[in-house]
């Protein structure tokens, strides 16, 4: 697989902040990103904004895969606060979880309201952008590791990915190629920012700059330079949200070992804009019982028509585009030292037992399971396939994505009234 045109633009510092001119900002730059730079075309595959899509968890009866669409449209009625009925619903079946003696389904559901899909469409077609589809985060960051297992062993794996971002954190979970947890945090670089900020007495701006300078030397090898005051200031003052998000991270890591049973992640991977931090890493090693290491999504891919400076690093941040540009593809592709992989309509609403799942309040009960069987047990998520009389509730990621699924018109076409920037 070979990275044959990308490029990337900041947004400026003073948009960062605000979330009304985000997006028209961000539309600007892909306008003149496809412009200045020769890419094919202009159809593209482009993520739905974190702030837009809600996310829930459901706990439901065991009920054929054929029916279960028609119960989560049902029940999603009553788990949203907006009407679902203007808005664009999609599930993800995790899988089979242990609830006291009971064995249920537990669903994720993802919901975007229609106005704010609509919103996002506008400005990617008045930047001159024709959209193929529309994903979420959480599955084109797994899709860029999912494309890549081919081995019969790695389909039980159990992959843990901590995308940390600008505002917010998100862990995905899934075992092989199927997601089976979804959590968001709000922790992310500008916490990071903000703690160095109020610690040093200098603009948000300039924080960034030192903490992206100190991130980009390295852990210096000499003891007495990593006594450095200005360095010293840095870790001082972002320990604590830092040692926060390991703690979010640590009960997403328990609630997943009690509530699903099988196999047990053995490592976590750090993408995003701010996972090469190493003093990131370190205070994560120090509280996660699995260790930490920084994502290579790239490391498969031929880069070599990428920038050299593009190219630095293990170019974790590359995550999400990677995961965006495989979304139409449904082939996979070995890893440049894999081996070969081994050969080998919905029924009418029935009356149901649903259970609205708090996620974050159920993460942090599971810290307080005092049972040892219960704690040291594995983890196993099955993604269920989508009927194929239900293809438009098929999930964003995984492996039988069929469907455009947040589409809100046919692939490739413009929407009325959008001409051609």
């Amino acid at each position: 697989m070979t990275a044959s045109k990308c490029c990337r633009s900041p947004l400026p510092a003073s948009v960062k902040s605000d979330p009304e001119s985000r997006l028209p900002q961000a539309s600007e730059l892909i306008r003149q990103m496809l412009r200045q730079h020769p890419f094919r075309g202009r159809q593209i595959v482009a993520a739905l904004p974190r702030e837009i899509v809600h996310t829930k968890n459901l706990r439901l009866p065991q009920m054929p895969a054929a029916e279960l669409p028609a119960v989560v449209s049902f029940e999603a009625r009553n788990v949203f606060p907006f009407d679902t009925d203007k808005a664009r619903v999609h599930f993800l079946a995790a899988g089979e979880v242990r609830q006291g003696t009971e064995v249920r389904q537990e669903v994720i559901l993802m919901a975007a309201k229609d106005d704010d899909v609509n919103a996002l469409i506008e400005h990617l077609h008045r930047a001159g952008a024709i959209i193929q589809s529309l994903d979420t985060e959480a599955c084109a960051v797994y899709r860029s590791l999912e494309r890549f297992i081919r081995r019969k062993e790695d389909e039980n794996d159990v992959n843990v990915l901590v995308d940390i971002g600008a505002r917010r954190s998100q862990v995905v979970i899934g075992r092989g190629r199927d997601i089976s947890f979804i959590k968001p945090i709000d922790i992310g670089g500008f916490h990071f920012h903000d703690a160095v900020s109020r610690k040093l007495g200098i603009s948000l701006e300039e924080a960034e700059a030192l903490r992206r300078r100190l991130v980009e030397t390295g852990e210096p090898a000499d003891p007495a330079a990593r006594r450095d005051p200005v360095r010293q200031a840095v870790f001082d003052a972002t320990r604590t949200p830092m040692e926060e998000l390991g703690r979010e991270i640590s009960l997403c890591l328990r609630y997943y070992s009690v509530t699903f049973r099988g196999h047990r992640p053995t490592k976590l991977r750090l993408i995003g804009g701010e996972a090469c931090d190493p003093q990131l890493q370190t205070l994560l090693n120090s509280a996660l019982v699995i260790p930490v290491e920084v994502g290579r999504p790239l490391y498969s891919v031929n880069t070599s028509r990428m920038k050299p400076a593009d190219r630095r690093g293990a170019m974790c941040e590359w995550a999400l585009a990677l995961g965006l540009s495989l979304r139409t593809t449904q082939q996979y592709f070995g890893a440049r030292d894999g081996r070969p992989r081994d050969g080998s309509s919905p029924a009418p609403e029935p009356p149901s037992a649903a259970e609205i799942v708090d996620l974050s309040a159920a993460v942090r009960a599971s810290a307080d399971a005092n049972d040892p069987a219960e704690a040291a047990a594995g983890a196993v998520a099955i993604l269920a396939a989508p009927p194929a009389a239900a293809k438009t509730a098929a999930p964003c990621g995984g492996r039988r994505e069929q469907s455009h699924a947040w589409n809100s018109f046919p692939p490739g076409t413009r929407s009325p009234g959008n001409a051609a920037a």
